[in-house]
């Protein structure tokens, strides 16, 4: 199966569906050490050691686990030979009908257990508990949230040709093909992560679709004459799309039972791909009234439109980061696809990607 170069990988929400892990005892300790500060200017890396004993399943743990930390750039990863470390995680796995684990973090400095947990599982979950391992040691590490149990949604071609909308871990691990049905690259999360919101041309109409994950039932949430391509989701479930239903495509929303539906643009040119900022307060998209498809930004009721972006004849594609500070978008440079992120407020511009062609830029919940 081959990525669709046109299709972008959206953005990555907390995703539990499909996992059942039981947490039998959790140990915190009452002060909560910050080993990494992850505000900081420079952040160090932490040394750190894993040992895993028991199931032959372990191993498949414990290199879960080292990925996903190793992958952060925060952690320096030692042998359990070899002084140097400053915390230990020892992974103890038992499988007999289920799978158990028993989680314990040891700071060396201190001499003290910092994190002990318990997990029960089905088998087949192996990947989803050592991810979810990974959160609670990031966790005590950072005292953030981690990001290792969230899910990419993409579109790709399968060996008939067909689009078919699919979903992976976030370390490309675990994909699954969900729908198969007349997509287009245009699809969006919900905001809790529970519906995948997408379009799709089937007995030639284009409708706007959702699916529940929980339930993996499909249903229509808009549909009209014309063009109607999703746009994404606020965090109160507001969704934006555009829709060329009176003409040339214009910007509205709908909550997420296809309700309440408003109009937001009205201009000459085309408006298309809106994406609600982090707050929802703001909606960033892509209009050609300059002449040329450039990023745009409005408040969520159609009010204060405002370029964002003056260098480059075609820029597409806006993704806001967590913190709604940026915006990444898709800019065309010497005839290829590059990205890019703009303050969104302000003028500072980023050029992230400088070889062959990149699109769909999406962040992670943590930036």
């Amino acid at each position: 199966m081959n990525t669709d170069h046109k299709c972008s990988i959206k953005q990555l929400l907390v995703f539990f569906i499909w996992t059942v892990v039981a947490v039998l005892w959790v140990n915190h300790p009452a002060e909560a050490k910050v080993y990494i500060d992850i505000t900081a200017p420079a952040i160090r890396k932490l040394p750190v050691s894993i040992t895993a004993k028991g199931s032959p399943r372990a191993k498949e743990i414990k290199w879960i686990v080292r990925n996903d930390l190793e992958t952060t750039g925060m952690f320096e990863f030692i042998d359990q030979d070899i002084p140097g470390a400053e915390i230990t995680a020892k992974i103890v796995v038992e499988l007999s009908e289920r799978l158990k684990i028993l989680l314990s973090v040891n700071d060396l400095i201190e001499d003290r257990e910092v994190l002990r947990k318990r997990f029960e599982s089905p088998k087949k979950n192996v990947r989803a508990v050592a991810h979810i391992i990974s959160n609670d040691i990031y966790k005590m590490a950072t005292g953030k949230k981690g990001i290792f149990r969230t899910k990419i949604s993409y579109l790709a071609n399968s060996s008939s040709g067909r689009k078919e909308l699919s979903l992976m871990d976030w370390d490309g691990y675990s994909s699954r093909k969900i729908v198969s049905k007349g997509l287009t690259a245009s699809h969006s999360w919900s905001n809790d992560g529970r519906y995948i919101i997408y379009s799709a041309a089937r007995n030639r109409k284009w409708r706007i679709y959702f699916l529940d994950l929980e339930r993996h039932r499909e249903k229509v949430m808009f549909s009209s004459k014309g063009l109607n391509l999703v746009g994404g989701a606020s965090a109160e479930d507001i969704i934006s799309f555009s829709s060329s239903r009176d003409g040339s495509p214009e910007i509205y929303v709908m909550n997420i039972h296809g309700k309440g539906l408003k109009k937001l643009t009205r201009s000459f040119g085309i408006d298309v791909s809106p994406v609600f900022s982090p707050d929802g307060g703001k909606i960033a998209f892509v209009s050609d009234r300059g002449g040329s498809p450039q990023v745009y930004t409005m408040d969520s009721k159609g009010r204060g439109i405002k370029r964002l972006t003056f260098e480059g004849p075609y820029n597409t594609s806006p993704s806001w980061s967590p913190d709604g500070k940026w915006v990444a978008f898709v800019g065309r440079k010497d005839g290829k696809n590059q990205i890019f992120m703009v303050q969104s407020v302000g003028m500072e511009l980023r050029q992230l990607t400088f070889s062959g062609n990149n699109e769909g830029p999406a962040f992670s919940p943590d930036g």
